[in-house]
C-alpha cells in the first residue's frame, strides 16, 4: 500500500449533487428575471433589441443547465454504485467534523483511497466505540463508476444530528450476523 501523503482521496460526495440543485434553482430563477427585464427593455426603448440582456438570459440558461446536468448526474452515480466494503485506516475529530479515511479494494485489484466528512466530533468517537465492539475495520461503502476511468468512493455512514444513526448500528450489526 503507498504511503498516506502520496496518496490522492478518489471520494464521491452526493452533497455536491444537492448545492448543484440549488445553483441551479437560482440560477433559473435569474434567467426568468433576465427575460422579463429583456421584455421590458425592449418595450421601454421602442423596439430596440436589448443584446446585453440577451447575454445574460443565455448565460444563466447555460448555468442553471450545467448545474441541473451536476444534479442528475451525481444522482445517477448514488443510485447506480456498487455497495462494497471499505477498511477504515483512520477516523480524525477535527472542528465540528469527523473525517474517515480508508481504502477499498476494487475487484480488479486496485485500491480505492477516500475520506468521508461527517458533522459533528462525537461521530469519530461513536464510529470508534463501534468498530472496537464488533472486532472490525470493515465498514459498508459504495464505489461510482468502478469500471471507469476515474472511479470514486465513499463510507456510507448514517448519522442523525452529529451522532452515529442507531437505527443503522443495529442494521451493521443484523447483517454482519448474516
Amino acid at each position: 500500500m503507498p504511503q498516506e501523503n502520496n496518496r490522492k482521496a478518489q471520494t464521491f460526495e452526493p452533497r455536491v449533487g444537492i448545492a448543484q440543485l440549488v445553483f441551479g434553482l437560482i440560477y433559473a430563477f435569474i434567467t426568468g428575471i433576465a427575460v422579463v427585464l429583456a421584455f421590458k427593455v425592449y418595450e421601454a426603448s421602442g423596439g430596440q433589441q436589448p443584446y446585453l440582456q440577451y447575454l445574460f438570459v443565455v448565460l444563466f440558461a447555460i448555468m442553471a443547465g450545467k448545474s441541473f446536468y451536476i444534479y442528475a448526474r451525481t444522482k445517477i452515480l448514488y443510485s447506480t454504485g456498487t455497495h462494497t466494503t471499505g477498511t477504515v485506516e483512520s477516523i480524525e475529530p477535527s472542528h465540528g467534523i469527523t473525517l474517515v479515511k480508508g481504502c477499498i479494494k476494487l475487484k480488479d485489484g486496485r485500491e480505492l483511497y477516500i475520506e468521508s466528512r461527517y458533522a459533528g466530533e462525537s461521530v469519530a468517537h461513536e464510529i470508534r466505540h463501534f468498530l472496537d465492539e464488533q472486532k472490525t475495520k470493515k465498514l459498508p461503502a459504495l464505489v461510482v463508476e468502478e469500471n471507469g476511468k476515474h472511479p470514486r468512493g465513499m463510507f456510507v455512514i448514517h448519522t442523525y444530528a452529529g451522532h452515529l444513526d442507531n437505527e443503522y448500528k443495529n442494521q451493521l450489526i443484523v447483517d454482519k450476523k448474516k
